[in-house]
């Protein structure tokens, strides 16, 4: 029947012993190494995103602060703008208002000497509109 051989078995025992041995020295810890490191990072990682999160959110804030003073920086240069513009042109409306009031000045006295000319010629002239007159009345 069958033979079997203890000193075969022993030496098989020993080898799987050897071979166990060194699996979990040459494979087995390893692995189980690089796994715990391979956690440690994951979790590592998982902290450094969470803290990440925190300074993303400071660093909208602040983002958004910085937007909301530039918006107001902006406002204020554009009402400063607007405020000169308007004055530059208020200015100018003065200056030709002005300029219109003179010129109107100048043509009302104008306007009045030609109108004392008129009258000062037909004045002048009266005594000989009279005869005129007279020589009309006379013929009819």
């Amino acid at each position: 029947m069958l033979d079997i051989s203890f000193g075969l078995m022993l030496m098989t025992a020993i080898l799987f012993i050897i071979l166990i041995y060194l699996l979990n020295k040459m494979v087995y810890i390893p692995l189980l190494d690089y796994v715990k490191r391979r956690d440690e990072l994951i979790n590592e990682d998982l902290k450094n995103a969470s803290n990440m999160d925190g300074s993303i959110k400071e660093y909208k804030k602040e983002a958004h602060d910085v937007i909301a003073s530039a918006k107001a920086e902006a406002a204020k240069i554009k009402e400063s703008a607007i405020s000169k513009i308007k004055q530059q042109m208020q200015d100018k409306v003065e200056r030709k208002k002005s300029l219109l009031e003179d010129k109107y000045s100048a043509f009302l006295k104008e306007l009045e000497a030609e109108k004392q000319a008129l009258k000062d010629n037909l004045l002048s002239q009266l005594p000989q509109y009279q005869e005129n007159i007279k020589s009309k009345i006379s013929q009819l």
